[in-house]
């Protein structure tokens, strides 16, 4: 290719002026390579020295250090302990500063935490205090080993914790927590009234009968015969020669019982039933008859007991005759 330019650049000059030409242009060329390795030798050597004057700067500054220590080392012996002494008091004074100050610095920030947040934190507070004291009262709270249903309309429902400890004589801890607890649920059921209370009680009682972990029942002559059906009217053949027991279930007109409940007026009509054992819409047939001789064993060991504690002591019986309710109309139907 330069062989082809420089014939075409012989055809533009003549012999002579190409050759001068020629020759101005290889000279200026070579002194500009020239030139540049001059440069590129002067940037080699400068950053030879620049290496070396680092280099030597570091000797000079551990050499500075040694002699330093050196020194320091020999101030240390010469003073002995007293600046040993000086520099942990020192130490521990600065120590409790950036202590306190560290103490401050969380205190001002704990106190504007709670400012900026106070109502939150107030919410939260009460929040807390309140499932704490749900959760308090559903660990403290006696669970009943047995639930009895008290139906009857009459004064008796003012004597809920008697009847409880009454029943409690009778049962085990079913549920093995160490104690024996009775409920006595009071649902008063009154078919001569009609008010939303007997409304809601009736429904109240209807859910209940749902399930046959509870069988026993409170009742009285002037329960509604539409809930006497669902009795076992059969108890009185499994207890022949026992006056105590007839188709209703079982009487507590005895004067033993009235004395444990502290009811001196206590009616004469009043009777524990036990609920025939029916598959309902939560407890199978299976179940139902489970529990029934659950509730039985106890029901049995109540009538053996006080059947025999009246014939020991020739019990009287009560005198005071049940008040007779309006029977014309029905809160079932």
């Amino acid at each position: 290719m330069a062989d082809k330019t420089d014939n075409k650049n012989k055809a533009l000059l003549d012999s002579d002026d190409y050759e001068y030409e020629k020759q101005i242009y290889d000279k200026q060329k070579q002194q500009e390579q020239e030139l540049e390795a001059k440069r590129a030798a002067l940037r080699e050597e400068r950053k030879r020295r620049e290496k070396e004057e680092k280099r030597e700067h570091e000797r000079q500054l551990a050499k500075e250090r040694i002699e330093l220590m050196k020194h320091k080392g020999e101030a240390q012996n010469s003073d002995g302990g007293e600046d040993t002494k000086a520099s942990q008091e020192q130490s521990e004074v600065s120590g409790e500063d950036t202590s306190s100050n560290k103490k401050k610095s969380v205190v001002k920030k704990a106190d504007n935490f709670f400012y900026h947040n106070k109502w939150w934190l107030g919410m939260l507070a009460i929040i807390l205090c309140v499932a704490g004291f749900i959760l308090y009262n559903e660990l403290t709270r006696k669970r009943p080993d047995l639930v009895v249903y008290m139906i009857c309309d009459n004064d008796l429902q003012q004597r809920q914790q008697p009847l409880e400890e009454f029943f409690e004589e009778y049962v085990d801890d079913i549920d093995g927590n160490g104690y024996v607890h009775v409920e006595v649920q009071i649902i008063p059921l009154d078919r001569s009234l009609h008010d939303q209370t007997q409304m809601d009680n009736n429904t109240m009682f209807l859910t209940q009968l749902y399930s046959t972990k509870n069988m026993l029942v409170i009742t009285d002559s002037n329960t509604d015969d539409y809930y006497m059906e669902i009795m076992d009217s059969t108890l009185k053949s499994k207890f022949p020669g026992n006056k105590y027991v007839d188709e209703r279930g079982f009487s507590l007109n005895m004067k033993q019982v009235a004395d444990k409940l502290e009811f001196e007026n206590m009616p004469n009509d009043i009777h524990i039933s036990i609920r025939q054992p029916v598959a309902t819409v939560d407890d199978s047939l299976e179940t139902a008859k489970k529990n029934y001789d659950i509730n039985f064993k106890y029901l049995e060991k109540m009538i053996n007991d006080l059947t025999q504690k009246a014939e020991e002591s020739n019990d009287p019986g009560l005198t005071t005759e049940p008040k007779k309710k309006d029977n014309s109309s029905s809160v079932a139907e």
